[in-house]
């Protein structure tokens, strides 16, 4: 069978509803919780090559990088949280098994707090690389730890890498209502060939841009605005045609100090207009209820 795209999508006739609580525009904020699951020369061959700096040229442990991401899991997880709690919203983590493992502390303080784990992975693994049978297991790994941390299989599927084989291996798992490996629309919608539901993610509304080697953000003005506007532009799109927009943050990023303003000048804006800010968990909810595939 010949690869299939679908470049048509809603196209003029997208659904008309309302979110929950006659909102027309979803806020997805999500939290990358990473550091301790990341390329690491000793553990997976790879060094690391995207963080504050350049990575170290030869193959070998990358310590000061190793530090950066160290920063997220001692500092910044307790920030975010206290964050969310005094503006009172509920967030996703897209969590890689690893790293909820290496801060029990942290990972039982999220789900008390009434967040959502989506699952990130077992580590940082490109899932284009394995064979399908190889591509079960990593997952089935991932769930496996992510329960046995929390309690509950997670209900969200985040691949970073996934391959052409993704979809179908998560329908195996009775466990998954939706994947956001997609970056292709405003809204979610179904996976035709299995009916999964997709909630798409954000390529461009995420702080992942500080970063070397695209350093597109400079300073927290750069990113507060283009959040700002982004979330201007579907708000007013939304008074005719409901709209979701997503914002993706990671914790050894926007966790520093001069990045973390950002973060809390946003949610204090967004909070100033109609919008419901939702987990991933309930938008998938809220539309498998209402939409059948």
């Amino acid at each position: 069978m010949a690869y299939q795209r679908d470049f048509i999508g809603y196209g003029r006739n997208p659904p008309d509803f309302t979110w929950p609580g006659g909102k027309r525009l979803a806020l997805s904020i999500v939290v990358n919780y990473e550091e301790g699951g990341e390329h690491s020369y000793p553990i997976d061959g790879i060094v690391e090559s995207i963080g504050e700096f350049g990575p170290v040229d030869i193959k070998t442990r990358d310590v000061g990088m190793e530090s950066v991401y160290e920063y997220a899991q001692r500092v910044a997880i307790w920030r975010f949280l206290d964050l969310f709690k005094r503006e009172g919203i509920k967030v996703t983590f897209f969590a890689v098994a690893k790293a909820l493992e290496s801060n029990p502390a942290a990972a039982r303080a999220i789900i008390d707090d009434g967040h959502e784990i989506c699952d990130h992975g077992y580590r940082w693994t490109e899932l284009y690389r394995m064979t399908y049978e190889q591509e079960r297991e990593e997952i089935k790994k991932s769930v496996d730890l992510i329960e046995k941390i929390t309690g509950k299989k997670p209900v969200g599927f985040y691949a970073r890498e996934p391959s052409e084989n993704t979809l179908d291996i998560l329908q195996e798992f009775k466990n998954f209502i939706y994947d956001s490996d997609a970056y292709n629309d405003d809204l979610p919608y179904y996976y035709k060939k299995t009916g999964i539901l997709i909630i798409p993610y954000t390529p461009d509304a995420n702080d992942f841009h500080y970063l070397y080697p695209m350093h597109r953000f400079s300073n927290s003005n750069d990113f507060y605005t283009y959040l700002r506007d982004t979330f201007d532009v579907l708000y007013n799109e939304s008074i005719k045609t409901p709209k979701l927009m997503n914002v993706g943050l990671h914790l050894r990023i926007s966790g520093r100090p001069g990045r973390f303003v950002a973060v809390e000048r946003f949610i204090r804006y967004a909070k100033e207009h109609d919008v419901w800010i939702a987990t991933r968990e309930e938008i998938a909810r809220f539309w498998i209820k209402n939409f059948k595939y």
